[in-house]
């Protein structure tokens, strides 16, 4: 997310020498957390500003700002449903705060792409628990974050309790043509014995080539099995082949026990 409001402390308190700037491996505990095996540098310091739901700037005891981009979510924009929500949020979550920020690299704009922890915990986790923030999938493979994001679409938390939310990506580059991503697949029931399962399957994004909402059917992808279920993404809603919404939402093929059933087919 990309904007200008922010919420500054006004009254800061002196950082202890101790919550310096550092760069140096992170701890291998918290990497393990999230699965990742990689060494991260690190940045301590005090949050001093929330410009939105994914976005704040560390001071550091040498008194050097650092602008972070929380890594592997992206929060509703300002202008969005739910953008305001989502900076509270954060902003109860870390402003004031000391916080440790591990990085591996930094966006085209510079900042810092980094996982926030708090008091030990995983401030992005928590966006997405809170429903707050959509999951970057096409970045990020992390289990508990997914987890995280479809356990607040279960229970309609936060920006899921929307009918049609939109994605933050979307939102921002409306016009932008359809682009796929792969996700792990689960071979289900319907599918024959000995019959080969691919490993992955495409998950279509809604662009000009097909808008939320578009009658025009998904495109077919021929690692597919012939499933009879679709799965919309947004509502986490399945569909059978006799559904006006078969293959016309975004979403991919799937079995009869992923999702919830669709109310007017039953899914």
């Amino acid at each position: 997310m990309r904007c200008d409001a922010s919420v500054k402390v006004e009254k800061t308190p002196p950082i202890q020498e101790n919550r310096a700037c550092s760069v140096a491996v992170s701890r291998p505990d918290s990497a393990a957390v999230l699965g990742r095996a990689t060494a991260r540098a690190e940045v301590r310091g005090r949050v001093v500003k929330v410009a939105d739901g994914d976005t704040i700037t560390v001071l550091d005891a040498a008194k050097t700002q650092h602008k972070i981009r929380l890594n592997a979510i992206d929060a509703p924009e300002k202008s969005q449903a739910f953008g305001e929500a989502s900076r509270k949020h954060l902003a109860a979550l870390v402003a004031g705060k000391d916080v440790r920020v591990e990085f591996a690299k930094r966006d085209k704009y510079g900042r810092i792409l980094g996982i926030v922890f708090v008091d030990g915990k995983d401030v992005n986790l928590e966006m997405l628990r809170a429903g707050l923030a959509w999951h970057y999938k096409r970045f990020d493979q992390t289990p508990a974050y997914a987890a995280a994001e479809m356990e607040a679409r279960q229970n309609r938390r936060g920006l899921w309790a929307d009918k049609n939310p939109i994605e933050p990506e979307k939102f921002r580059h409306p016009d932008r043509a359809a682009t796929k991503i792969t996700i792990p697949r689960t071979p289900g029931p319907s599918m024959s014995a000995g019959a080969s399962v691919p490993q992955h399957r495409e998950e279509y994004f809604a662009g000009s080539a097909m808008p939320v909402g578009s009658r025009t059917a998904a495109p077919v992808c021929d690692k597919w099995p012939d499933t009879g279920y679709w799965l919309s993404t947004n509502s986490n809603k399945r569909h059978n082949r006799n559904c006006e919404n078969y293959r016309k939402t975004r979403g991919y093929p799937c079995q009869k026990s992923e999702g919830s059933p669709c109310g007017k087919c039953g899914g």
